[in-house]
């Protein structure tokens, strides 16, 4: 049993105001976990304080999905139980990196600065006519060498352009030929992308594996689909950024979910699914819950 790990101010603000509106509504915890498919105990364990029984990510997730059912919305206190729970947002990841190499960049110039030193050093060791002397020695040596490159290669050289010249022109004559014949279609090549491997199937006809655009910034797309029977599925998307409505799904549906980063997924029976991840088949799941897209 996970050990009970209890948080202050925002987030005990917020589970006092879920159990106020939910008594204030008469609800019982058995009616909101139907409304919003989240388990009857998660829901007992939120209520009794203890946000510990699951990564932080998943509880905020919880936490705002029943905020929203019970409309328990206030934005500030959610943000602040987010930093509590030691959730990054987009912004401070990006500040993270950024800091990363701007540290990466000094590093460098460190570095950079110690090389300056050392052949300060040397050069105050050294005497100026021995540097002077190798520099000499290096311009000989290169001289010698051009002289011998191009005088090996002048003969040759004279006729390269004409030859590159003649090549060219055939390619153009079949080019201006090709013109006027019918345009065959292409057959996809070997190494096409899964999402056009997928697209071959009858199930997936119509249906986007890939984001909208490259600027779109949802370029994670998950694509489920039910395979056997039912089976409960539940996304999360991006440590609580989305909470998409899980619920229990039919053989023949196929569900689709955008993310800027991640999933989070639950599967209820595993083996009735198939995943795919922007085109790309997920290998079988061999346990419930699963993180995707996480680099």
């Amino acid at each position: 049993m996970a050990d009970e790990v209890t948080f202050g101010s925002a987030c005990d603000l917020l589970v006092r105001k879920l159990i106020q509106a939910r008594k204030g509504r008469e609800l019982t915890l058995e009616e909101v976990s139907a409304e919003t498919r989240i388990k009857k105990d998660h829901l007992e364990k939120i209520e009794a304080g203890n946000l510990g029984f699951l990564p932080s990510a998943y509880v905020y997730a919880f936490l705002k999905e029943y905020a929203q059912a019970l409309d328990v919305e206030d934005g500030d206190i959610l943000a602040q139980c987010r930093d509590e729970l030691s959730i990054p947002t987009d912004q401070r990841i990006r500040e993270e990196k950024e800091a990363e190499a701007e540290e990466e960049a000094g590093s460098r110039g460190d570095r950079l600065s110690g090389m300056f030193d050392a052949v300060t050093k040397v050069k105050d060791r050294v005497p100026i006519a021995y540097i002077a002397g190798g520099a000499a020695l290096i311009v000989v040596l290169l001289l010698v060498l051009s002289f011998f490159l191009f005088s090996g290669t002048s003969k040759d050289g004279q006729n390269n352009p004409q030859e590159e010249t003649r090549q060219v022109e055939p390619q153009d004559d079949v080019a201006a030929d090709s013109v006027t014949e019918p345009d065959e279609p292409e057959s996809p090549p070997e190494n096409a992308s899964p999402e056009l491997a997928v697209m071959q199937e009858e199930w997936a006809k119509g249906l986007s594996f890939l984001p909208e655009s490259p600027a779109s910034p949802y370029q994670k797309i998950l694509v489920v689909r039910i395979i056997n029977d039912l089976s409960w599925v539940k996304i999360i998307a991006d440590d609580g950024d989305i909470v998409y409505p899980g619920g229990q799904f039919k053989a023949g549906e196929v569900l689709r979910y955008e993310a800027k980063r991640k999933f989070w997924v639950n599967i209820g029976r595993p083996p009735f699914v198939e995943l795919y991840l922007n085109g790309e088949k997920v290998s079988p799941l061999s346990q419930k819950t699963v993180v995707l897209g996480e680099e």
